[in-house]
């Protein structure tokens, strides 16, 4: 098990409302980053999917013929995301997680096309296990889009989780996922 002395304190639940701001889509348009890697009738995993900024578009392109799995470590976020879903008319197409309780990697072995692990890596104390369970349930040729926040996250920081990634089983490719900041895409080769 990875030991670390940093503090992996987790953002109050509370937060979540301000990550849904429309201003956000300026900086972080979810559409523009997912579209080209999510595709109709995919599954795919929002890991630390908060109250689903990420979750509702990745639902949209995914299409009833796919799924979004939501995983996260607060219920209050999880709740919110649903009542989010319900109203969108997307709830059939997301299943919501719950670390701890309803998420269990072994259940969704080799399932899952894309997943996204954005700006949630530095709040999980035990990332060896985190990157391990995201090689397990990712397809053969599935991709991660992995991103930290820079301030929260320094460069050094975010070497160590690629190489926990990478000693997962994860080939970290030459594309970039985003312009700026700490991003990677992993693939299961």
């Amino acid at each position: 098990m990875e030991k670390n002395n940093h503090d992996h304190s987790i953002c109050p639940w509370w937060i979540g409302y301000l990550l849904l701001i429309p201003m956000r889509k300026i900086s972080t348009n979810p559409h523009k980053i997912l579209a080209p890697h999510i595709k109709e009738g995919m599954n795919v995993l929002d890991y630390g999917c908060a109250m689903g900024y990420f979750s509702l578009p990745m639902a949209r392109m995914t299409g009833s013929k796919g799924m979004v799995y939501c995983v996260d470590i607060q219920e209050k976020m999880l709740e919110k995301l649903q009542k989010r879903a319900n109203k969108a008319g997307l709830a059939p197409i997301i299943k919501t997680l719950l670390v701890g309780k309803t998420f269990n990697a072994s259940e969704l072995l080799n399932q899952i096309d894309f997943a996204m692990l954005f700006f949630v890596a530095h709040e999980v104390p035990d990332k060896e296990k985190l990157f391990n369970d995201l090689f397990a349930v990712m397809k053969p040729g599935g991709k991660v889009l992995f991103a930290e926040p820079k301030g929260h996250v320094t460069p050094d920081d975010f070497d160590h989780s690629i190489q926990l990634a990478k000693s997962a089983g994860f080939k970290v490719s030459d594309d970039k996922p985003m312009n700026s900041g700490l991003s990677a895409f992993l693939e299961k080769i």
